[in-house]
């Protein structure tokens, strides 16, 4: 049976609710799919977490783990978060990748980039990141392929936030061009932040990707961080998010509205 693809004529990509309830948390009409019409919505595959709890540099850099069933033209994104004492980006920008965006500075003692490559065959398993200078640190990093995404300009709009102190972090709303999904990814100084929670003002229900700790055991030291993700129809807000650790430290968060094929 196909999916539903408008509703009275008005197409489902236009619609942000039906009688109060978010499109995000309608599966069915009438036991008809709401499927995202024009296409198919943007789908994470093979979700792979790395983690590392030491001193990095140029020379010895943090190796991510790449997605083992990656192939030549698909999308790949990695978001990757760590402790480090410091305004501005001091991560280099591996080689063949786009920095999508970085948030943090030296208040919130936690940084977080993403990074996207159209893979052409010669990435190997793995991908190196380091600072521009020796330092100590940990951090981690998912790396996934994006299905359905539009690969000649995959994200549209982008909001960022990073407060010093505090347990909560409100991530402001953004407004999608087209249909798409919109993610949200966190850190927080300390790896005792966990649980993180979420809720969100305009009433997406937030599937969780993934969260750690590094280290592992939880502590005060590096960083906890996460990514929730959302599909969202077009000329629609996110509305505000809020992220919220178990404890009060410096935190940074980005939400990117990824944009469907």
């Amino acid at each position: 049976m196909p999916d539903i693809t408008d509703i009275n004529g008005v197409a489902l990509s236009s619609i942000t609710d039906i009688n109060g309830v978010a499109k995000a948390n309608i599966t069915d009409i009438n036991g008809i799919s709401a499927g995202a019409s024009g296409g198919s919505d943007i789908a994470f595959s093979d979700i792979t977490y790395s983690s590392f709890d030491r001193t990095i540099s140029s020379s010895n850099p943090f190796d991510v783990d790449l997605p083992t069933t990656a192939a030549s033209g698909d999308f790949v994104m990695v978001f990757y978060a760590v402790d480090f004492t410091w305004d501005g980006n001091r991560t280099t920008t591996p080689s063949g990748w786009t920095l999508i965006q970085h948030v943090g500075d030296r208040d919130t003692d936690v940084h977080i980039h993403a990074y996207t490559r159209v893979f052409d065959g010669t990435e190997g398993s793995t991908v190196p990141i380091s600072p521009q200078s020796l330092w100590g640190g940990g951090g981690n990093a998912w790396s996934m392929v994006v299905e359905n995404i539009d690969t000649s300009d995959p994200v549209g709009a982008i909001t960022t936030e990073t407060e010093r102190y505090g347990y909560d972090l409100d991530i402001p709303a953004a407004t999608s061009a087209g249909a798409g999904t919109f993610v949200v990814f966190v850190g927080y100084d300390g790896a005792d932040g966990d649980p993180i929670t979420s809720s969100n003002d305009a009433g997406f229900t937030l599937t969780v990707g993934g969260g750690a700790d590094v280290p592992v055991g939880g502590g005060g030291t590096h960083v906890t961080s996460g990514w929730r993700y959302s599909a969202i129809g077009a000329n629609t807000s996110t509305g505000d998010t809020t992220i919220s650790f178990n404890r009060s430290d410096g935190r940074a968060g980005m939400q990117l509205l990824l944009q469907r094929a």
